[in-house]
């Protein structure tokens, strides 16, 4: 079932389980980033085809970008391949987990390696250029079992002019540094996976820096604030349906 792919030995990235999901973050290599960012350029320039109908966003610039500019060049093969390791990874893991749980006492456990052979298909990409005020509200995407979020902009104290709600003065996690533009959440992506439990976190929020993208289950709640710029928040998403020899990953298996 396996695909001999491009390999792309520079593709920095880190797991992290702020909840059951894992989430992977990940920066583009500079080639990548050249070439993706002038493709979402083409796309919010040319207007061709509007994608805000089968999205939730209040956003007008949401634009589709067309299969066949990401067949060709380095790009179509890297988007692919960060997808099949973050299947794999998350496989391997969840394999691993379950042998060690099996096992009596505390030994030390073997860690499992192999081929679980992935497919991955390409159901939906867009771009979402967000202005001033503009926001996505929480959402899902159905009909996929993964989602990509790509960003072209760094979302710091130069891109925020201001902050929403200014009258707060005390906020739990912020003290007093709520007013400075960099601790705001306006335009962070918000992922929810429940509300906050013992002993577990629920929300994970996540500052866009360029180059930079995250993979996460489509079925995971999502959303951006509104925010206050000059600027515009430049991010580009793509929908997979992924199947494997490992029925946990598999689009449609529950």
């Amino acid at each position: 079932m396996s695909k001999k792919r491009t390999q792309f030995s520079k593709v920095k990235y880190q797991f992290i389980s702020p909840f059951g999901p894992s989430v992977l973050i990940g920066k583009m290599p500079d080639v990548i980033l050249d070439e993706f960012e002038k493709i979402i350029d083409n796309v919010i320039e040319a207007q061709n085809k509007n994608h805000g109908k089968g999205l939730a966003g209040r956003i007008d610039d949401e634009w589709t970008i067309d299969e066949g500019k990401l067949k060709y060049g380095n790009l179509g093969d890297f988007l692919d391949n960060i997808v099949v390791k973050y299947v794999s990874e998350v496989a391997k893991r969840s394999i691993n987990t379950n042998n060690f749980a099996m096992k009596s006492g505390f030994e030390e456990k073997n860690q499992v390696e192999l081929d679980i052979g992935v497919d991955v298909v390409r159901m939906s990409s867009w771009v979402n250029s967000m202005k001033s005020g503009e926001y996505n509200p929480f959402h899902y995407h159905p009909e996929c079992n993964l989602t990509t979020v790509f960003f072209f902009d760094d979302l710091d104290e130069d891109f925020i002019d201001d902050i929403i709600a200014p009258t707060q003065t005390d906020s739990f996690l912020l003290g007093d540094n709520v007013h400075k533009q960099g601790t705001t959440e306006d335009g962070l992506l918000h992922i929810i996976y429940n509300s906050n439990q013992y002993f577990e976190l629920g929300q994970f929020q996540y500052r866009p820096k360029r180059g930079t993208f995250l993979i996460f289950p489509a079925s995971l709640l999502h959303g951006v604030y509104p925010f206050i710029s000059e600027k515009r928040r430049r991010s580009a998403s793509i929908n997979y349906r992924v199947k494997s020899n490992f029925d946990g990953c598999n689009f449609g298996v529950r």
